[in-house]
């Protein structure tokens, strides 16, 4: 399957915010879309959650971009800091014995406070490309719809300060661009085009970009011949060929199935935001795939 044409994919925002499901390779398109964008600007920055150990791994030691980390507990501190106006009483607010149980059972306002964190990161580097390396595909989803949420939820206050803020400065269309990386699989490929209608209908943000990772390369029809012949001689060559076939078959079906699951789309928007990136020998490196997103003009 060809890519979408270059000349239709719609740019990218300042930020991109990068999801999918888990083990699809989302970090590593994340690390190549903050990598392609160095390459080209001199300078870019990579945020993800957690420890920082993939995002790390991913960029190798010698690069251009930026690595930030954004810690749920430093999260909570740097949001309430920025509402309040000091760091010290951001920390007596959050240490109060009052107000620790209510942190603890309203995880919505940690992932507000990260996100916040986001948006802080992303102001302090005007003029570069930020990408983001959500969670994986329900919880970011739940992630994106969160600000709309609180905003409506508290009609005023600092909440709905910081909500707002959220809206116009992170996650407006105008501001930032969702990639969405999945992997060729029915299934998975099928969720993953459903989340794209989820996050333009309830989100307001449609996918800018689909990848579809680790997609099979078709093989000539002479691999099967070769391999028939082979489990025709028995023995433990045979059953090594007749292994080979499986895998073969399993190949062949994972591709067909993915073509017919996009060509569903074919007449809607994913059509030409569809991008296949194809099965490689080893796993790539952030290199390897900004170069490949250069050629296809995706970033």
């Amino acid at each position: 399957m060809s890519s979408a044409p270059k000349e239709k994919l719609p740019p990218l925002g300042p930020v991109v915010l990068v999801t999918g499901k888990g083990g699809v390779g989302k970090t590593t398109l994340a690390a190549g879309l903050a990598e392609c964008a160095a390459a080209r600007e001199g300078r870019a920055v990579l945020i993800e959650f957690g420890d920082g150990e993939s995002g790390k791994r991913a960029l190798g030691a010698r690069t251009k971009v930026v690595h930030r980390v954004v810690d749920p507990r430093d999260a909570m501190e740097r949001a309430v800091a920025n509402v309040l106006g000091s760091t010290l009483v951001a920390r007596l607010f959050i240490g109060n014995f009052a107000v620790k149980p209510m942190l603890r059972a309203a995880p919505a306002l940690r992932e507000l406070a990260m996100l916040e964190c986001v948006r802080i990161y992303a102001d302090e580097h005007p003029g570069v490309r930020v990408v983001v390396d959500m969670p994986a595909t329900g919880h970011g989803l739940a992630w994106l719809r969160l600000p709309a949420q609180m905003r409506d939820m508290f009609g005023s206050g600092p909440l709905h300060d910081l909500s707002e803020r959220l809206i116009e400065r992170l996650v407006a269309p105008s501001r930032c661009s969702v990639v969405v990386v999945t992997l060729p699989e029915r299934l998975v490929l099928s969720e993953t085009v459903e989340l794209c209608r989820a996050l333009e209908v309830e989100v307001g943000l449609p996918a800018s970009r689909l990848i579809v990772n680790r997609f099979p390369q078709p093989l000539p029809e002479a691999a099967w011949d070769a391999a028939r012949a082979l489990e025709a001689r028995g023995g433990a060559s045979g059953a090594a060929a007749t292994e080979l076939l499986r895998v073969l078959d399993a190949r062949k079906t994972v591709q067909r199935e993915a073509l017919e699951v996009l060509a569903g789309e074919a007449s809607g928007p994913l059509s030409t935001r569809t991008l296949v990136y194809g099965e490689q020998p080893d796993d790539p490196a952030a290199g390897d795939v900004a170069r490949w997103l250069a050629e296809e003009g995706a970033a």
